[in-house]
């Protein structure tokens, strides 16, 4: 009788496995199609919002905690992301299985919401859509208000030059940051995972060295998001060439700028992708940490100018649209072979 129970235990749950092969793919989906119509929006409710106000507050108690003791600062850094990734971690987990529980049809949206927060892609796009049309119309004070908005830094002090570098320099990190590897992340551990690399992402923008902390605090946070970005990076660097190579840009200089680039930046996930979108665009792109020695990547003699973000706007749908793509042959795959086998 006990083995029967296993056996059938195992079944149910190997079926509930398979079913969810597909109902993360719908959830996907439904994650696409609502960044393509709404990007992030400004609601209170948007649960990235909502995360995004954690990890601010949790910055702030835990930093205030340590503020007398310098040599704790990297067990700070340390407890911030613990703290973070667990409260995210449990809120996620607890919301999809209540969700699937109720319904299957509940669970996909719920998991969907998930998704659209963990993939950020159109209102970056948007954004440096923007600055591009400032910068070719030289209107300095959109630039610098468009630019503040798309990074959080101050360019009060930017000339347009330097605001179009800068641009660049975000843009094409974000290739995997905001679309690569949420992606990849989803498709292996469903919305959870997507919702639970942004979170690791931001803290490192909130309260790792890309929010501009000297100290050891943000050590942690950023080891963190390189270990959870590295394989996504690769492969973000390699969808852009495919895409590169589609879109007619010089795919040949792309490798090679790549092969020769992608380890000589204190930044080793982004330098990535900013080193392929350098060759392929033919310019050079900046790369490195906030409070970090700056490198450049590709041809320093190749100033960028406004049409390049463009085409790393181009890049960003390519790799998007493309991994998405790899996901759903990969899961769709995976259930017919598993429904044929068992």
């Amino acid at each position: 009788m006990r083995i029967l129970w296993y056996t059938v235990r195992q079944c149910l749950i190997f079926g509930e496995m398979i079913k969810m092969l597909m109902n993360t793919l719908c959830a996907l989906a439904v994650g696409f199609v609502l960044d393509s119509l709404l990007g992030d929006p400004q609601w209170s409710a948007y649960p990235l919002n909502i995360v995004k106000k954690l990890l601010c507050g949790l910055d702030i108690r835990i930093k205030h905690a340590y503020s007398d003791e310098p040599d704790a600062r990297n067990a700070a850094g340390g407890m911030y992301e613990f703290l973070a990734i667990m409260i995210v971690g449990l809120a996620s987990a607890a919301a999809i299985i209540v969700s699937y529980f109720v319904s299957d049809i509940l669970g996909i949206l719920v998991e969907g919401v998930m998704c659209w927060s963990a993939i950020s892609v159109r209102s970056p796009k948007e954004l440096c859509t923007r600055i591009m049309h400032a910068a070719k119309a030289d209107d300095i004070k959109a630039a610098r208000e468009y630019f503040n908005e798309l990074t959080g830094m101050d360019a009060s002090g930017l000339e347009m030059t330097d605001i179009v570098r800068c641009t660049l320099e975000a843009a094409s990190a974000n290739i995997t940051d905001n679309a690569v590897a949420p992606i990849f992340w989803i498709g292996l551990f469903g919305g959870a995972g997507g919702f639970i690399y942004r979170t690791v992402n931001l803290a490192d923008r909130i309260g790792g060295r890309l929010g501009g902390y000297e100290d050891r605090s943000g050590n942690k946070p950023s080891a963190v998001n390189r270990f959870f970005s590295l394989v996504p990076a690769k492969i973000a660097a390699s969808l852009c060439k495919s895409s590169g190579s589609f879109l007619l840009l010089d795919a040949k200089c792309g490798d090679q700028t790549y092969r020769y680039f992608r380890h000589d930046s204190q930044n080793k996930t982004a330098a990535h992708t900013q080193a392929v979108c350098a060759g392929l665009l033919g310019c050079s792109i900046d790369s490195g940490y906030p409070n970090g020695r700056k490198m450049i990547l590709g041809d320093e003699d190749n100033e960028p100018d406004a049409n390049c973000i463009y085409w790393v706007n181009q890049l960003v749908t390519g790799a998007e649209v493309s991994l998405v793509f790899i996901v759903a042959v990969i899961r769709v795959g995976l259930f017919i072979a598993f429904k044929q086998l068992f």
